[in-house]
């Protein structure tokens, strides 16, 4: 049974695998307007059914988005993480509250922290219980914390722990002034050969490594999507290439 006082998780999902545990989700688009734009989508309450809600920049309809639609346990499970972080922040213990909601995750098997598949950095506080948890959790258990963000401004003269790996998600409303603080940086695009020689990213590798500095990139996919991303879907499906993640596409976790 779920503990309702501790963040939830899981190790492992359809994209990634157990050795990854899937951390701190919160509702996408709602946590995420510091930066975010080109995939801007949230799902709302309204008239008692969820409902997407878009805006003027967006251009493909975020993923985690439409995971709260089409789910109701992911929306509410989302919202229940969203309030934890906040009380934690305001009592000042999020540090304390990430490692020991990670304690109850992890198995012999855990090797990596992906945190927010769904949602961002909401603030400066967020970020730094993160950064101290990270750092722990690598010098107790050797975990590697990983995330992305389009909250590029708050690591403008941060220093990020040896624990935590940090990806610049491209494609938000701060690119220009601060994306040439990260080494890592992603970008979304509709078709392969729009990659221009830059690796497309299905497991995350790109992410949590060590190894790989630069830029990647990953292909737009979900069951709804904009016009351009659903043509552009459809032509992968056509040509029998990736179109989103599922029990069959776990192959394309092995590195």
């Amino acid at each position: 049974m779920k503990n309702k006082s501790l963040i939830s998780g899981k190790r492992g999902s359809n994209k990634l695998p157990l050795n990854i545990i899937v951390f701190g989700n919160t509702p996408a688009g709602h946590t995420c307007g510091i930066g975010a734009k080109d995939c801007k989508t949230c799902c709302i309450q309204k008239d008692g059914k969820r409902q997407l809600k878009t805006f003027k920049d967006t251009e493909f309809l975020c993923y985690a988005a439409l995971s709260e639609l089409q789910y109701e346990s992911a929306y509410n499970a989302r919202w229940a993480n969203y309030r934890l972080i906040m009380k934690a922040i305001k009592e000042n213990k999020l540090e304390e509250l990430i490692i020991d909601s990670i304690k109850g995750l992890r198995s012999k098997r855990s090797e990596y922290i992906r945190y927010h598949e769904s949602g961002d950095i909401i603030n400066q506080f967020h970020l730094i219980g993160i950064n101290n948890a990270a750092e722990y959790l690598y010098k107790e258990y050797g975990l590697i914390s990983y995330l992305y963000t389009k909250s590029l401004p708050l690591f403008d003269g941060f220093k990020v722990n040896k624990g935590l790996r940090v990806t610049c998600s491209l494609g938000g409303i701060h690119d220009k002034e601060y994306s040439n603080l990260f080494e890592k940086k992603c970008r979304v695009i509709y078709l392969p050969d729009e990659s221009k020689g830059q690796p497309i990213d299905h497991n995350d590798w790109h992410a949590y490594s060590k190894e790989f500095k630069g830029t990647f990139c990953h292909l737009v996919h979900g069951g709804i999507q904009t016009p351009k991303a659903r043509a552009a879907i459809q032509q992968r499906k056509k040509e029998g290439l990736f179109v989103g993640y599922s029990k069959k596409t776990k192959k394309l976790q092995e590195v």
